[in-house]
């Protein structure tokens, strides 16, 4: 990744920043006028950067040949917004993501599950205020049409299919990979459950909040992209991983597929195949094989995160 200083100081990941990637479908059934295949870049949390390193940044990321930047709608929100503008300045589409699990929109008598061993405090998705939730999406979306935005995509949440990044999986001396309904106690399972309706309803809400603005028909709507992490780390860190598959299979009991425009995907663990071409690339074509399938919904996938970990020596100082 090319792109100055300003890029590897703030530790930007790569991202694909269009609807018609790993599709199966062809582009026309997206849209005509959006293109098949185009390359952004995923910030860590610009919000708390000064605004000129700001600017400096997402003009480097346009300025290297990218075409659209990730941005989280994350405290403080002074600096999400104004990430925003100076991304609509250096001629950046945008893709948003909404945290559900840091506090803004969870109920006020709320407990987070406590921070440890790296892992932030995080509330779970059961714990989503519905009423908090739209009114902090309908403030963004009205400074989205003010401003106008060159808003492409809202990613509701992100990997709520682990710890990490979601409450109601806990946390153990030992971690725990959940690959059948058998590895997991029926309450771990009635408490995922009921976040997992709570996001539908989120969906719901932003879906009808977006449809009150013209300017923004174009918005998609995309899911949140899974964790795709090896078991080994998720044993010796404590965390709780439910496997993708099932969670797809919760999605579509809940008819959530028909509620996004696109399927997020994260993509590391192929990738963490670097010295065998043959089974990365046959990884990553079985993780992208239900893309625009039924068992998504004829929905295509959107690549909303993907890397691997460089080695110490080859990451920047800073």
């Amino acid at each position: 990744m090319s792109g100055g200083n300003h890029i590897r100081y703030l530790g930007l990941l790569a991202l694909v920043g269009t609807l018609a990637i790993a599709t199966g479908v062809p582009a026309g059934a997206i849209g005509a006028d959006e293109p098949a295949f185009s390359t952004g870049v995923a910030a860590a949390n610009i919000a708390w950067e000064k605004p000129a390193a700001m600017a400096a940044t997402l003009g480097d990321i346009a300025e290297a040949g990218f075409s659209s930047v990730r941005i989280g709608l994350k405290n403080p929100l002074t600096g999400s917004y104004r990430a925003l503008e100076q991304a609509k300045l250096a001629g950046l589409d945008i893709l948003v993501t909404i945290p559900l699990i840091d506090g803004a929109v969870a109920a006020e008598d709320a407990t987070p599950r406590a921070r440890r061993d790296g892992f932030f405090p995080a509330y779970g998705l059961s714990q989503i205020d519905l009423a908090r939730y739209q009114a902090r999406l309908e403030d963004f979306l009205a400074f989205a049409d003010f401003h106008q935005i060159p808003l492409i995509g809202l990613e509701l949440g992100n990997e709520l299919n682990w710890s990490g990044y979601n409450g109601d999986l806990p946390l153990a001396e030992r971690g725990r990979v959940i690959a059948s309904d058998a590895d997991w106690t029926q309450q771990q399972r009635d408490l995922f459950a009921a976040g997992l309706d709570r996001y539908r309803a989120v969906v719901d809400i932003t879906r009808s909040s977006l449809a009150k603005y013209p300017s923004l028909a174009k918005v998609k709507l995309i899911s949140a992209g899974l964790a795709d992490i090896n078991s080994d780390f998720i044993i010796g860190s404590g965390a709780t991983y439910v496997a993708p598959d099932l969670v797809y299979q919760a999605f579509g009991a809940r008819d959530l597929f028909d509620r996004f425009d696109a399927v997020g995907i994260h993509l590391y663990e192929p990738l963490r195949f670097a010295n065998d071409l043959d089974t990365r690339t046959g990884l990553i074509d079985r993780q992208l094989a239900s893309c625009g399938e039924s068992i998504f919904a004829q929905r295509p996938c959107w690549l909303t995160e993907f890397g691997t970990a460089l080695p110490h020596q080859d990451c920047a100082s800073a």
